[in-house]
Parts: C-alpha cells; structure tokens; sequence
C-alpha cells in the first residue's frame, strides 16, 4: 500500500535554447532539431503504424502502450498521424505511464516549441489530470482518442492494467541512466498485454532491453538508429510461453471469478435507466459510435435521485490508500475533468470547492487522520479552519446534465418504457417493456433499487434509503439571512448540505430516512431539513414558513460494502457451483474462469456519491463492452465487480 499519492516533480530544467533536461537523469526530453522527425523515425515508423492506422476496419481499435509520458511528444505524434490516416469511426487508445510527470506550466513550456502539433497540444493540456498517483483517464471523444496516464512507477502502472496492445513505444530516459524501470516486473507486464500481432520499438540497442525482451516473447532485431545513434531495436510479439532462458511465469492480478471481458460483436445497446449513472454510460458508448436504446420507466429523463435541481460533487475520501478509497479518487479526478468538458453557455456545473466541517468528534478526528496522513496533495484536499476544503468539487445541475448528455445522435430515448423482463436469444437478448420485445446485443441496468427484472440470475445486498430536498426563493428569507446566502460561494456540508444560491433559490438538505420509502414531501422533512441548515450557517429557522418550502423526495439506492455495482454479470448458482471449494478454502485457487452472461452488465448502488462515481463508470462499461483496456486497476475492478458477494458468501460458507 502506498503512503501518500503525493508525486515526486521531476527535477527539470530548461536551457537557453528551451529544451526540457532531466536533472536527475542528465538526459534531455527531446532533440530541439530534430525531437518530432527522431519520433516519427523511431516509434512511428519502426511500428508500422501508417499503414496499419490505414487498414484499421470500420470501429476497430488500435491501442499503443508507452514507457515515459515525458513531455507527450510522441502520443502527440502519434495521435496526429492517427487522425490523418485512420478511418473516421475507428478509435485511438493510447496508454503511457511517469513516475515524475511534469505540472501543467512545464508541459505547457515543453510543448510550445512544436507549432506544428499546437492544435492537439491544446485539449491535451486542457484536460490534463491532476497531478496525483494512479490511474487517470482523459476522455477526447471530439478526436476519436482515449489517454490513460500513470502516474507512478511503470511496472506497477501496466500491472494493473488488463487488455491487448498493438504497439508499444519503450521510450524513457536512456537505460544507463535509468535502469531501474527496466525491471522483471515491466517485461512480465508487457508480455502479458502483448499478443501476435503486437510490436515493439524503441530508441536504445541495450543489452538490458533486448534481454529482457527476448526473454518475454519478442523477436528483436536491430536496426539502423535515427541520426548519429548507430543502433535501434525493433520486433514482434512471437509467444505467450515461459523462454527457456528465464522460466519466471507471468503473472496477473485478475481471479478467475473476477473476469469482466467477454468479447462479442456490437449492434446495438440498451441502457435501462436515464439517471447519471445511464446517462453517463449511454454516451460513453455513443460518443465511439455504438447505436444506444435508452429506456425511463417515468415520465421525464432523471426522474430519480439524479433529477433533483442542483447537487453537488463530493466524493468519499478515506485516510488510507484501499482499492475503494482509489476508486472514489479515481472517479472524482474524472468527474471534475468531464463536468468541466460540458459547454459554458448552459451553465451546468461550476467548479466553486466545497467546504466540509465535522458534524461530530469522531468525524474530526478523521478528518485530523486524513491531513496527517498526507495522503493527498493540496490540490484535492486541503485543511480548512473548520474542516477540510476540496478545490475541485462544486455543484451540478444533474438533472439538466442528464438531459444533455442524452442529446446524442447515437442514442435515442423512450420514456414511459418498463424492462419487464430479460430472455436470452443465443448471443443475444430479449428485452420485454409493456408494450413489446425488441433483441439487443448488450443491455446495461442503470435502474438503482428496481432489480426485478434480474431475480433469474443475481441478488444483491442493497436497500433504498429516502432523501427528501428542501428548496427556498431567497426572497422569502430575512435580509440578513440572505445576506449570508450572498456570501456562500462553495458547496457546504456537515450533517447536511448547502449548495450557492442558483437562480434566486437556495436548495439544501439532505434527510437520510431509514425504514421510510415514501415518496411523499413531508413537513417533517423540511424541518429536519431546516435544522441541518442551521447547523452550516446562523440562519433564523424560525422566520421561515414551511409554505415556503418546496421539496423533492427520491430513494436512493445503498449497497452494504459501501461501494457501487458495476460490471458484467453471472448466474449465482453457477458461481456457486464452479468455486464451491471455496467453501472449505478461502485460498483455494483455480484458472476456471466465472462463466459470463453474454453481454449483460450492471452500474447500480451509486447511493449519494453518483455525481461523483458514475461517469467513470459508465466510461468503464463501454471499455468492457467494446473491449478496450479499462481505466479502472484490477484491484478496483474486483471491488465493484457483481461476484463479490456471491465469492464472499461462498468464503463464508454462508452458500
């Protein structure tokens, strides 16, 4: 487990003629003269990658790994040849990892001296992650790419990823001045994301490369080196295979009962459920040109607990690095990047910081043991004088978000529409509303606490749990309470929550009714409401008639382990069957993969935090359904995935 997120700046200079050098290493970022040319040379050419971007077959995918994001150069390269040569619906997946990335000003510097790729040097730098270790995916759906960052030491990066490259670019700071990347741990990683037709180039002809090369299933063979450097390496991907010369077995993180890709042909997907959680799935499918059904039991699109007026982007953050706390980290970099990508002029979401202060003892001395940790940097989490500060939150129009995301020429929305039932039809399925049954090659359920339709194959230990919204037109407060309505300028939150005033109202709460799953506003609510406000600013309650008060009431919908369900389903009596060894031993091991059900997924159990998981989510479902490398690691994978509680229960002995 890692001690801290925080990341290790790369010790940089950068010389009078504006080139980039590692202090640490002694080595430059690129050549000044000839750094594009030294790229397109090496890494481009040596990959193929002209003609194979021009043989791509319509909505194929072409995915290049890299070992050293440095300054982006050469994704930059590769993603211009890319847009030139590649068929129009196919996509560009390009996945690097840095242990000592650069911060937005220096990679802004670095860049500047390349006119000829400023027109993609702009969004790459407009959604630049946040500099924080993990996992960060940059979603460019206008240009027909997806960049997946590490940040961190490469061979823990390509570990936690699953899927198939087609190139690998091992680029970095020369092996002499860095060895220590070219570890065992690396070759088995890349040998274990390579496949027949995967390739190989890089700038060095060292021993410690080629070895490690060889030994890991490539054929290499030298070549002439671009300019003054006499040698190169190239090669091809020949065999999964222990070598003889170094018998170590490649290993993977996935369990069997864990797996979550089942390739199979796309036509066309339905998404059940029109809340953020399907919203985001629907057009993370849509914007790579997949055909989407969405289908809204009710009447209007969100709604559920994502049609309320304004909530707000407050993610669940620990003091300990586990694969929950890295999803909802992961999940909320990600957010604020997407909320951030919405047009201006529609005023959707503004980035103001939240404020959190303690609502109790045992929830300030954990806010004591988060800033002690130092787990996080400033940018995410900060002290505040009362509390904690989180820069990147602020407050959504989630209902407005929805109905915009769902604004696509790919996907088409019918309200009033019941799942009713589920039947397989061979590869395919069937799905029943009230009116017929239409065949789709992949469904999503984005439907929170209405499960039925499922009963056949899985059950889940989630519950509803009632929230009631309180809202007030700001002229029917005193003036010297909307005086200090005037002067919130973040999302505030304690035991409820207090969003900036948005279009003369004031939208607060929220109630968290146990046992209760009236939709019914109730006066009680309000009040309850009423009293959590009071408790963020010194607000006269009691000059407020509850007439006054408007309200919207949803149930969430809660999972036991705290963590959302999402991923592919199985058939629990399957399960059960296949790893009843578990029962006597919770370390037994097997290489029988869980049998799928052919294009069936869920993304469900979001609770109050959907503003903040859902949208990665939803981009990790497409990854699933169009086999692409996912932007989740495999440990957070396993925490979503919808076998847990079957593999829990077996360990148990409780099935």
């Amino acid at each position: 487990m890692l001690t801290s997120y925080q990341l290790e700046l790369p010790a940089l200079d950068f010389g009078d003629d504006g080139v980039p050098r590692s202090s640490a290493f002694d080595d430059v970022y690129f050549d000044k003269d000839a750094g594009l040319d030294e790229t397109r040379y090496v890494f481009l050419e040596h990959n193929q990658l002209a003609d194979r971007f021009s043989s791509l077959r319509p909505n194929e995918r072409f995915t290049i790994a890299e070992t050293g994001f440095g300054t982006g150069l050469n994704f930059l390269c590769a993603w211009q040849l890319f847009l030139d040569k590649a068929p129009s619906d196919s996509w560009l997946h390009f996945v690097s990892v840095e242990k000592f990335p650069l911060n937005k000003e220096k990679l802004t510097q670095s860049l500047a001296m390349w006119p000829s790729l400023a027109e993609l040097a702009k969004p790459l730098i407009e959604s630049y992650p946040t500099l924080c270790h993990g996992l960060h995916t940059l979603f460019l759906p206008q240009h027909r790419t997806t960049l997946t960052l590490w940040f961190g030491e490469a061979s823990d990066g390509f570990k936690a990823l699953d899927g198939s490259v087609d190139a690998w670019f091992l680029d970095g700071f020369a092996p002499s001045k860095n060895p220590e990347m070219w570890s065992e741990e690396l070759f088995q990683n890349i040998q274990r994301l390579s496949d027949h037709t995967t390739t190989f180039a890089t700038f060095t002809a060292a021993g410690i490369v080629r070895r490690g090369l060889q030994a890991h299933g490539f054929d290499v063979q030298k070549v002439k080196g671009f300019g003054h450097k006499r040698e190169m390496m190239v090669g091809t991907f020949t065999s999964h295979q222990e070598s003889d010369q170094h018998p170590t077995p490649i290993q993977t993180s996935r369990l069997p009962w864990f797996r979550a890709k089942q390739p199979k042909a796309v036509t066309k997907v339905l998404v059940v459920g029109s809340g953020i959680a399907g919203a985001t799935t629907a057009q993370a499918l849509a914007n790579k040109g997949v055909e989407v059904e969405v289908w809204e039991q009710g009447n209007q699109i969100a709604g559920g607990a994502s049609g309320n007026a304004q909530g707000m982007l407050y993610p669940k953050l620990g003091a300990s690095d586990t694969p929950i706390n890295r999803f909802y980290l992961s999940t909320y970099l990600f957010a604020n990047r997407f909320y951030q990508s919405l047009p201006l002029d529609q005023k959707l979401w503004q980035q103001c910081g939240l404020l959190q202060f303690p609502k109790d003892d045992n929830e300030q001395a954990k806010f004591a043991k988060t800033l002690a940790s130092q787990l996080y940097p400033d940018s995410i989490v900060k002290a505040h004088p009362k509390g904690l500060e989180l820069p990147l939150s602020g407050w959504i129009k989630p209902q407005a978000v929805c109905e915009h995301l769902l604004r696509h020429e790919n996907i088409q929305v019918s309200l009033n529409t019941s799942l009713t039932r589920l039947e397989q039809q061979g590869d395919n399925w069937l799905a029943f509303n009230q009116n017929e049954s239409l065949s789709y090659s992949h469904i999503v359920l984005c439907t929170a606490n209405e499960q039925s339709a499922l009963k056949e194959w899985q059950d889940w230990p989630t519950k509803p749990i009632r929230g009631q919204v309180t809202q007030i037109a700001t002229r029917h407060l005193t003036a010297a309470d909307q005086q200090q309505i005037s002067e919130v300028k973040s999302v505030l939150c304690a035991e409820g929550y207090l969003s900036p005033e948005l279009e003369g109202h004031i939208n607060f709460g929220a109630t968290y009714d146990l046992g209760n799953h009236s939709l019914a506003v109730s006066e009680q609510s309000h009040i309850d409401n009423l009293e959590k406000l009071q408790g963020l600013l010194t607000i006269d309650k009691e000059a407020i008639s509850l007439a006054d008060c408007k309200g919207r009431v949803a149930l969430r919908c809660t999972v036991a382990d705290y963590a959302p369900i999402v991923g592919p389903l199985s058939n629990k009596d399957t399960l059960i069957d296949r790893y009843a060894p578990l029962r006597q031993n919770a370390k037994w091991q097997t290489l029988d993969d869980c049998e799928l059900l052919p294009g069936l997924y869920v993304n469900l159990g979001h609770g109050s935090r959907g503003l903040v998981s859902a949208p990665l989510s939803g981009f990790y479902l497409s990854s699933l359904i169009l086999d692409e490398l996912a932007p989740f690691e495999q440990s957070v994978i396993e925490a979503l995935h919808p076998n847990r509680f079957t593999i829990r229960q077996l360990k148990r002995g409780e099935v």
